[in-house]
């Protein structure tokens, strides 16, 4: 009789200990919040802009943004509206970053210590750029450019 008891008591502990783990994966705010796996594979397939940046055009502009872990220089870029220029993207950090561009359906990726260079027009505005590295955007990697 003991023993049964003592199982029921491990199964009654073991299933609320499941439960609590699957109520709490979402609460509190964290890198781990309920979306990431989602975030993450949505990253590693293709990310928030489903578009590629083109490739650079010859005697374009080039337009540089360094990428450090968790912020880009300068933050701010000015680009002539209507016009092409190759955005460089340096990356100077020890992880993979990106500049996303949701509106112009632009993202150009460089692996750590690689300088990626991509075409892009834009029309007159201001245009929110980020890195869309799962973390990253949230650690304040994001800026604005500027055309006009």
């Amino acid at each position: 009789m003991r023993t049964r008891q003592l199982g029921l008591v491990l199964i009654v502990v073991g299933a609320s200990g499941l439960i609590g783990t699957s109520v709490g994966a979402g609460v509190g705010p964290g890198p781990l919040g309920p979306d990431w796996m989602a975030s993450m594979h949505e990253w590693m397939m293709g990310g928030v802009a489903s578009g590629q940046a083109p490739a650079p055009v010859a005697g374009a502009p080039e337009v540089e943004v360094v990428a450090g872990d968790f912020a880009f220089s300068p933050a701010e870029v000015n680009v002539p509206a209507g016009g092409t220029v190759n955005l460089v993207l340096v990356n100077d950090g020890d992880l993979p970053h990106d500049i996303t561009i949701p509106a112009l359906g632009f993202r150009v990726e460089a692996l750590p210590g690689t300088r990626v260079s991509a075409s892009l027009t834009a029309g007159p505005g201001e245009y929110e750029f980020f890195c869309s590295v799962p973390g990253h955007r949230d650690a304040g990697m994001g800026g604005l450019i500027v055309a006009a």
